[in-house]
């Protein structure tokens, strides 16, 4: 069985997982205009090693959400663009 999610982070950039039960492993792609991240298992590196490497990836995802909420939290109310990105 195979199965596509993906969702759109902006108008440039769609993240996509792609599942194969259990005929092949998994692929997270995050593909934008000048950038390209795919994950995913080979063969030749034991699967322990993948999913130690796919639990980091999760804790440091879930790390920067937190990161950014605090973030977000700290702007003026209504305010979304940081103080940086202003001319």
């Amino acid at each position: 069985m195979t199965a596509s999610m993906s969702f759109y982070a902006d108008t440039h950039t769609t993240v996509r997982l792609s599942e194969y039960g259990t005929d092949h492993a998994p692929i997270l792609a995050l593909v934008g205009e000048d950038h390209n991240l795919t994950v995913s298992a080979f063969s030749h590196v034991p699967i322990a090693d993948h999913l130690s490497f796919a639990r980091e990836l999760a804790t440091a995802c879930a790390d920067y959400v937190k990161a950014l909420e605090t973030y977000a939290a700290a702007l003026p109310d209504g305010d979304q663009v940081p103080d940086e990105e202003r001319g």
